[in-house]
């Protein structure tokens, strides 16, 4: 049987390992509504990237993620 534990450390894992390929920061964060009435948002941000010649080859991203 797989535990509560092993399967946190599974996708801990997984998940910095995503967010690693990505080249990618997380930030969670809320909507700022008052007390009680905000909503969990999850901000991720990927950086542009660029060649040895300092051209851009991927552009920047950053977009939200909202619970449901």
């Amino acid at each position: 049987m797989i535990t509560a534990k092993e399967k946190e450390d599974a996708f801990r894992a997984d998940f910095a390992e995503l967010l690693t390929k990505h080249k990618a920061q997380l930030e969670i964060t809320d909507d700022g509504k008052p007390y009680g009435m905000h909503s969990p948002i999850a901000e991720i941000w990927i950086d542009a990237e660029f060649d040895a010649d300092g051209n851009e080859t991927a552009k920047h991203a950053d977009f939200r993620i909202y619970s449901t």
